[in-house]
């Protein structure tokens, strides 16, 4: 049997992943590794998650549960024993860090772990063979929730946002809600939730090159001006950079410049154009 232990840990800014950049095949991880012979599960999950974070030191990892999962390795049947532990972290950790693994549990060279934050909505479909599988049993941790908006339910608050703020207070009633540009497998619809609440929307259009165009943000108008859009751009770049996405491209509406340059956009050119709106783009640190 192959003991693993895995670490969920947290901050109001989701749940720490991270990617290996030397090898993007490598699907999104949580920190943990491999149980040594003789050692118990907690001091693994402690040595671990200090091992490949850098963040050593740290207490307050609590059990979540267990599972076993068979696998099949050079024409034998295993047994992968994965226990799960959860860690709250401290709020004043970097938006993006990268650490050095300098004990490959295969062996070799150091490999280079890039962390970062991932709503735990999206996590759960983004994380490396079935490790989201606990996610369930963590506890409320935020507020706020950016997910694809793919029940019925969803995608009607999802256009009916859209439409009432985008459109319809702008004195437009031209609204199409299966347009093309929504059923493009790259293009994400995505709805903000605040306490289970639908109160915004956007569209995360994936292009070449590791870019993205961020379209039609929108948040619901009794709860505007109350820093719920910085809130959704902030899980938006998180999303991106959970997809490889390193750059940013927005046309905003000129009354909306400011907003964008407050969170790090600036001027730049996406196309050639007579367009009404500001094209602006920010790099994902």
């Amino acid at each position: 049997m192959i003991e693993k232990a895995l670490i969920y840990a947290t901050s109001s800014r989701g749940l720490l992943v991270f990617d290996e950049p030397d090898f993007p095949e490598v699907p999104l991880q949580v920190p943990g590794g491999t149980v040594e012979v003789g050692e118990q599960v907690i001091d693994a999950a402690r040595r671990e998650f200090g091992e490949e974070t850098g963040l050593v030191d740290r207490t307050g990892f609590r059990l979540l549960g267990d599972s076993h999962r068979p696998f099949e390795r050079d024409w034998q049947l295993h047994n992968l024993h994965r226990t799960y532990f959860h860690l709250p972290l401290e709020e004043n950790l970097p938006e993006t860090w990268t650490h050095f693994e300098t004990t490959p549990s295969g062996g070799g060279a150091p490999i280079l772990f890039r962390f970062f934050w991932i709503d735990i909505a999206l996590a759960r479909a983004r994380l490396d063979l079935g490790s989201g599988e606990m996610l369930d049993r963590l506890p409320l941790i935020s507020r706020y929730d950016l997910s694809l908006a793919e029940s019925a339910d969803d995608q009607s608050a999802y256009h009916w946002l859209r439409r009432t703020v985008l459109f319809e207070a702008r004195g437009r009633f031209d609204y199409i809600a299966d347009e093309p540009e929504e059923i493009k497998e790259q293009n994400l619809s995505l709805l903000f939730k605040l306490d289970g609440q639908a109160i915004g929307t956007v569209r995360l259009d994936q292009k070449a090159e590791a870019k993205a165009i961020v379209r039609l943000v929108a948040i619901a108008p009794d709860v505007q001006r109350r820093g719920h859009g910085t809130a959704l751009l902030e899980r938006v770049e998180r999303l991106a950079l959970s997809r490889g996405i390193r750059e940013l491209l927005v046309h905003s509406a000129p009354e909306a410049v400011g907003f964008y340059r407050k969170l790090g956009f600036s001027p730049f050119e996406i196309e050639a154009g007579n367009f009404e709106s500001v094209q602006l783009h920010k790099v994902i640190p």
